[in-house]
């Protein structure tokens, strides 16, 4: 068996369609409906129903597993099986393997799409209904909580908590890492990465300084960064209008993981990066030119209807085609053009290297620099707070990685070179500024944003 999914306005998720009859697979629609409206029936711990980001991901993890039955051969030589014949040991074990060994995905991110395997499987045991997937149980431990976690509370707290570790993946293969050192970007790789990026769209481009500016994860980023006015930012303004306000930021409210709606401080600065790079451009194409290619082409595919693209519509992030840039496209074309740098990057180091450059900027306005120490409870709170407010970061754990990831460039000798004067030397990566002024502006724009990044988020 295999399917098609199919964007379903009225239903806000993609619905799954047999791709042999054309019918809605209906245990998968009953499966995102409940996530959705009755989340209890899925799980009696779900207290709350689910936001939009969270059906969709459930929906494209199980469409990428029952795609990768339809092709695994059987041991019969058949070709395929469907997903209530499927059993752990045949079937899903060697998918999972495959992920790991063949297609070197993270432990992290294998474990996120198991998860979501499993919970559709129970849904479907609880369902009464019949299948072969029968997976091993989940581990139950207790771990001990550092009361430091909860320091911002004046709340009592218990010192243990009981979580389930996911039996279906090699435990091996979870990495834990206590800094994000390996995940952070020079700023001369970055200038690298941009000038790649520029050449092949500057949307790509100024989408990766609003990454590593906004420390935004991807899918808000792509999904929620604003052209305008909408229902969640409807005092949103354009870098004309802000210019003629004589402001220096604006707030940019935006659905953050759980579905809650979190903001940040977006400097005025960015916008202009925004509107002279990417809007309106001296050179190159404008953003009207992409909005008309985008109403007049591309809102007539199949792909656009599926996705319920209309041409009322003003996608903010549109390449020189008209075509909408979607998470995994961005996520490609990093990833691509890193290799074309010679190293490895993804979106989310974008965010890491942003959240580094920010409070290594606010430790050394502030004079921390010289006696940073993660025992520092009053350190530690300040850093916690302005994480938490920029990012929505839960546990104190987070904030340390961040300072460990500080401590660690200065004991390794990098911290210059990493945060502090590859902005003055990174320029001499760019042949290409010499003949291109238009794009010199970009850069020397982008460089005063970071310079002044203490004073625009803090």
């Amino acid at each position: 068996m295999s399917i098609y999914l199919k964007y379903d306005k009225v239903l806000k998720f993609p619905i799954a369609f047999d791709s042999l009859n054309h019918k809605p697979d209906l245990l998968l629609l009953h499966f995102a409906v409940c996530k959705k409206k009755f989340p209890k029936l899925i799980s009696t711990r779900n207290r709350k129903q689910c936001g939009k980001k969270t059906v969709n991901d459930a929906i494209q993890r199980l469409a990428f597993l029952i795609d990768r039955l339809s092709k695994q051969k059987q041991p019969d030589n058949k070709m395929g099986i469907h997903y209530l014949q499927a059993n752990y040991r045949v079937n899903m074990k060697p998918i999972i393997d495959g992920l790991y060994y063949e297609g070197k995905w993270k432990a992290s991110s294998i474990e996120q799409y198991v998860k979501t395997w499993r919970e559709f499987y129970q849904f479907l045991s609880s369902q009464g209904v019949y299948h072969e997937m029968n997976m091993p149980e989940t581990i139950k431990v207790k771990i001990h909580l550092d009361s430091n976690s909860n320091f911002l509370s004046h709340t009592s707290y218990a010192n243990t908590k009981l979580v389930e570790k996911e039996s279906a993946i090699n435990q091996n293969w979870k990495i834990t890492k206590t800094d994000f050192t390996d995940n952070v970007l020079s700023m001369g790789d970055f200038w690298l990465l941009y000038s790649e990026l520029y050449n092949r769209d500057p949307v790509y481009a100024v989408m990766a300084y609003a990454n590593l500016v906004t420390c935004l994860r991807v899918t808000p980023l792509v999904n929620g960064f604003p052209l305008g006015s909408n229902k969640l930012n409807p005092k949103w303004k354009t870098y004309r209008e802000l210019k003629r306000d004589l402001l220096s930021t604006q707030s940019l409210f935006y659905v953050a993981k759980g579905g809650k709606v979190k903001s940040l401080k977006i400097p005025t600065e960015f916008m202009s990066v925004f509107y002279n790079i990417y809007e309106n451009p001296d050179k190159g194409i404008k953003y009207t030119y992409r909005l008309q290619k985008y109403r007049n082409n591309y809102c007539k595919t199949k792909h656009a209807k599926n996705s319920n693209r209309t041409p009322t519509q003003r996608p903010t992030w549109l390449l020189s085609n008209g075509t909408p840039v979607s998470t995994r496209d961005y996520q490609k074309v990093m990833k691509e053009s890193a290799e074309n740098c010679n190293f490895k990057c993804h979106p989310h180091m974008l965010r890491h290297t942003g959240v580094t450059q920010m409070l290594y900027r606010y430790l050394k306005l502030n004079g921390f620099m010289d006696s940073i120490s993660l025992a520092n409870s009053v350190l530690l709170a300040d850093a916690q707070a302005i994480l938490q407010q920029h990012l929505g970061h839960v546990s104190i754990e987070t904030t340390k990685k961040y300072l460990r990831t500080i401590l660690r460039l200065i004991q390794e000798s990098r911290i210059d070179a990493l945060l502090n004067t590859a902005l003055s030397t990174s320029k001499a990566h760019h042949d290409m500024l010499n003949d291109n002024p238009v794009f010199l502006k970009g850069l020397e724009l982008l460089e005063s944003i970071m310079e002044n990044q203490n004073v625009s988020f803090l």
